[in-house]
């Protein structure tokens, strides 16, 4: 993906951006996720703004619609702009670091406890998909979506790159907000630690210490693995191959 920095960024996407952060001495960019702009942009009085652009797409409309009914855990949504076919969006700087997710992290704690924050917090009257309908092209059927269902709040795309480890961690990057099971976030994190490393048994017992995981009941949990193996096979996506080892783990030892 070919990123733009500050300065080859056309001048009127500069200037709003000026406009909205009063004051801009320096814009740096910040490394991962796939936006076209990713931008730590920072102040004469030392404030500091993430400052992310996309071209015009429904999954960033979708997070400005969202983003002011989401947990305390998300950064805050300070504002919006849309210039020619760029979506500008300003957010409450989210200092740290990416989680790292491998065996002996001392990360692994924090994720769980966050999750575990995320899992408690029911999903308010918002735009977005359950995930019956979200993923309903690739699931076994209906006795299978209905194992996922729920009021809860889901992320649906947690990464190690999208929660951001300082003095307290922060989800970033709502741009697939679901409803949902509590649990799923959690459940997709243990195909993320074996994409890192972890053996399948290893994850798990990492998950259960997420009380939402550790009340889900087993079938549901395989009937999950199913459909986002499926889903990441047919996108082509890395975490396959974890997906994969993950469903192979519930299905052989696991025998669900």
């Amino acid at each position: 993906m070919n990123r733009q920095h500050w300065g080859g960024l056309p001048e009127p996407v500069r200037e709003v951006i000026c406009r909205k952060v009063n004051g801009v001495v320096r814009a740096e960019p910040v490394v991962g996720g796939s936006a076209r702009v990713a931008l730590a942009v920072a102040t004469e009085s030392g404030h500091r703004v993430f400052v992310k652009g996309v071209r015009d797409e429904p999954r960033a409309r979708i997070e400005c619609r969202v983003q002011r009914y989401l947990p305390a855990l998300a950064p805050r949504l300070l504002w919006h702009a849309e210039v020619g076919d760029f979506l500008l969006m300003g957010f409450e700087y989210a200092e740290g670091r990416h989680s790292d997710l491998s065996p002996g992290s001392p990360d692994l704690v924090t994720m769980a406890a966050t999750l575990a924050e995320l899992a408690s917090w029911e999903c308010p009257d918002l735009p977005v998909l359950p995930v019956e309908k979200r993923w309903a092209h690739c699931a076994d059927g209906p006795d299978s979506l209905a194992t996922i269902t729920g009021s809860a709040l889901v992320h649906a795309d947690l990464t190690a790159e999208n929660v951001i480890i300082g003095d307290r961690p922060w989800v970033v990057d709502w741009a697939w907000p679901s409803r949902g099971a509590p649990w799923l976030d959690a459940a997709a994190m243990v195909a993320r630690l074996i994409q890192a490393g972890h053996e399948p048994a290893e994850a798990e017992a990492w998950a259960a210490s997420v009380p939402a995981w550790r009340a889900a009941p087993p079938a549901a949990i395989g009937a999950y693995a199913r459909l986002r193996a499926s889903l990441a096979a047919a996108r082509g996506a890395p975490i396959a191959h974890a997906w994969r080892r993950y469903l192979s783990y519930l299905e052989g030892e696991r025998n669900l």
